[in-house]
């Protein structure tokens, strides 16, 4: 990913939602979200790597691929979690953000759960 273009279209955004805050308020909204998009995608599209990378690491290390899978979703509900959460935070909805938080957290709980008893399974195997 191009960090490059994630802070330009980032600041480009940011300074059209504060042009249009001051002229035109009711599309404020919509050129921020709009960089957000742009910005989603551009993560979305590197993403390809980081799951090339775990592949990698499954084909090598001889670990279950479900322990790597969990792990991924994971980390994909934190980030979908922390994104949701701002863009409420963004429209001045905390309240709404913080709701979204706390199911991230009991979901990221309850996909947890498989992922140490794998974890449990590998230690025990190396310690007999």
């Amino acid at each position: 990913m191009d960090i490059f273009k994630v802070a330009g279209v980032g600041v480009i955004g940011a300074v059209i939602g504060v042009f249009l805050k001051h002229g035109k308020p009711e599309f404020a909204i919509f050129g921020v979200m709009a960089a957000g998009v742009m910005i989603l995608i551009f993560a979305l599209y590197s993403l390809t790597d980081v799951i090339g990378a775990f592949g990698a690491l499954v084909e090598k290390t001889n670990i279950d691929e479900r322990l790597f899978s969990g792990i991924l979703k994971i980390i994909g509900i934190g980030y979908i979690t922390e994104y949701s959460s701002e863009i409420c935070n963004d429209m001045n909805c905390g309240s709404i953000a913080s709701k979204i938080q706390l199911a991230g957290k009991i979901t990221v709980f309850l996909m947890a759960a498989p992922v140490m008893t794998a974890f449990i399974d590998i230690i025990s195997r190396l310690a007999i």
